[in-house]
């Protein structure tokens, strides 16, 4: 079962290619997922294509839980 505690949960998902029905917790670190450069580069494709936004590597650095990309996310989706 996973645990749909994010705001962004499907996003999320989608940014981390999680297919199981691991528990995702939103203070679990990005590194325990695939956090990785497909990754990052999933989440900027999102940002770009959904919202119409860019993220600079500067942000995508600074992202360490589960939490801060679905904090990213919402402020993404705010801004449109």
């Amino acid at each position: 079962m996973i645990i749909y505690l994010m705001k962004n949960f499907n996003e999320i998902k989608e940014i981390l290619d999680i297919k199981s029905k691991k528990k995702i917790n939103d203070k679990e670190f990005l590194e325990d997922f695939n956090w990785d450069s497909l990754a990052m580069i999933n989440l900027i494709s999102l940002a770009n294509k959904k919202y119409k936004k860019k993220i600079n590597g500067e942000k995508l650095n600074k992202l360490s839980t589960i939490k801060d990309l679905d904090n990213l996310i919402s402020k993404l989706k705010m801004k449109k």
